[in-house]
């Protein structure tokens, strides 16, 4: 009867154990999941923001637009390394868009001049954007006091 007492118990713990066990392991695989959304979320919204800035020459009027607008996060998600990589991106684009704009004056009248919410449109809607905001998320790895 003790033994049996005792192997019911230990069954008991057994099963808790493990059960408890998975929880937490399935919340640790949600919260890296919502980091990683978070993270990709911000790094495009960052590379919106400086793109939209720097092809529209730092104009007062795109930076109090960017400036009263509050999405994204307030804590820093992005490191030091994830902005020099996408100020380096944006003023390369920016660099094609006046490029561009140079040879606009080959197109029809009315399409001459820089372009740049086209170029914003496709650099948001394309994979590209997507594929290095994963990478540098694998570069850089999830901080751990997000999974804590």
């Amino acid at each position: 009867m003790m033994q049996t007492r005792t192997v019911i118990y230990f069954f008991l713990l057994a099963s808790y154990l493990i059960g408890t066990s998975c929880e937490s392991t399935r919340r640790t695989s949600s919260l890296k999941r919502q980091y990683k959304e978070i993270y990709i979320n911000q790094f495009k919204l960052t590379y919106f923001r400086q793109l939209l800035i720097k092809s529209y020459n730092n104009s007062s009027a795109v930076r109090e637009i960017i400036y009263t607008d509050h999405s994204g996060f307030t804590e820093p998600i992005l490191n030091k390394n994830d902005y020099t990589l996408i100020d380096s991106l944006t003023t390369l684009d920016n660099q094609r868009l006046v490029a561009d704009s140079i040879e606009g004056h080959r197109r029809a009248e009315g399409a001459e001049g820089k372009r740049p919410l086209s170029l914003v449109m496709d650099k948001l809607s394309s994979k590209w954007l997507d594929s290095l905001a994963k990478r540098q998320l694998k570069l850089n790895g999830i901080p751990s006091h997000w999974i804590d």
